[in-house]
């Protein structure tokens, strides 16, 4: 059983290090994250998703920024990284760091296609929870996330000015990810550096590549872990069983099933058919829906670099609130279906 695991963790890191996916899946969302921290101006950052912005606006618009996005738990922390970095409202950041992989267009069709009412289900709970999470985040953490990182706002407070060049280099690059074909991905990838060429100083290019450098030093090597650690995980936790802990439709079964998807990796997209097959072989309708809520939200690798990022306190009451809510979505479908 060892060399199994051992065997489906190499596995699964050979597929996540293939060339293609670092060059046009992981570098994309590096360079967002560096474009973030080093080509838009900060204190523009801060009047729009500031701690001192309205907390209403700033939580909705993040709640639903993953619609545009086709990205996975790993992707979205660079970029959830910047944001924060450079002084994002913690309700904002997390909120957005709930809505990336959880409500991308692909995701809300795709699980629709595959999984009927249970995907359309998935798709609108989690645009609430992603509301949710940031409201009460905001509530717990935002006075202090204030302190932290606004104790000057009054003497200087943030410009009006919209960083129009930056937005357009992260347009480019968000773009990536809304494009199939690999050709597009290279071709809008090679803009992006172009528009930076242009529109920039050389040392605001170097910054630039130098954010994204750090971030991916910071990030990835914790991730390649967590990723291995996770999928030998796979191995002792087969699906049958799995299927017996979780096919009774209760709120301890959705919560069982929210802890195991939240440990578990998931690429893009692949929490869907392996939904359908659990599903198939008996696993409740709520408890599905906390799998396909929890997963894409976390990870191990993922937990343990929000709990780095945020701090021990702020990172556990995040993950705790994503597993408890999507239990409480998955109860919630059971009562309505």
């Amino acid at each position: 059983m060892w060399e199994t695991a051992l065997r489906e963790g190499l596995n699964t890191i050979l597929t996540y290090l293939d060339p293609l996916h670092l060059l046009l899946g992981i570098m994309p969302a590096f360079l967002i994250s560096g474009a973030i921290a080093a080509l838009l101006d900060k204190e523009s950052i801060l009047r729009f998703f500031g701690p001192g912005a309205n907390k209403w606006i700033a939580i909705s618009v993040a709640s639903v920024a993953g619609a545009i996005l086709a990205v996975c738990s790993c992707s979205i922390l660079p970029m959830f990284t910047s944001m924060y970095k450079i002084g994002a409202g913690i309700g904002p950041a997390t909120s957005f760091l709930y809505s990336g992989p959880a409500i991308n267009t692909a995701a809300i069709f795709i699980s629709a296609a595959m999984l009927g009412t249970i995907g359309w289900a998935r798709s609108l709970s989690a645009v609430i929870l992603a509301f949710g999470v940031g409201l009460i985040m905001d509530f717990l953490f935002g006075k202090a996330r204030v302190r932290e990182t606004t104790q000057d706002m009054t003497e200087n407070p943030p410009k009006a000015s919209i960083p129009w060049k930056g937005l357009l280099v992260i347009f480019v690059l968000v773009a990536i990810y809304m494009v199939g074909p690999n050709l597009y991905k290279g071709i809008l990838m090679v803009a992006a550096f172009g528009i930076g060429y242009l529109l920039f100083t050389k040392e605001q290019r170097l910054n630039w590549y130098r954010e994204s450098w750090s971030l991916f030093k910071l990030i990835f090597p914790i991730l390649i872990v967590g990723v291995f650690v996770a999928s030998a995980l796979k191995v002792f936790v087969p699906a049958s069983v799995i299927v017996k802990l979780f096919g009774a439709e209760s709120f301890i079964s959705n919560i069982l099933s929210s802890v195991i998807s939240a440990i578990l990796y998931f690429s893009t997209l692949t929490e869907v058919p392996i939904t359908r097959s659990l599903i198939e072989m008996g696993m409740s309708s709520g408890s599905a829906i906390a799998f396909l809520l929890a997963g894409p939200a976390l990870s191990l690798p993922s937990m343990i670099l929000i709990n780095r990022i945020m701090g021990l306190k702020r990172g556990m009451t995040y993950i705790i609130l994503v597993i408890l809510f999507s239990a409480l979505a998955g109860s919630v479908y059971e009562l309505i279906f």
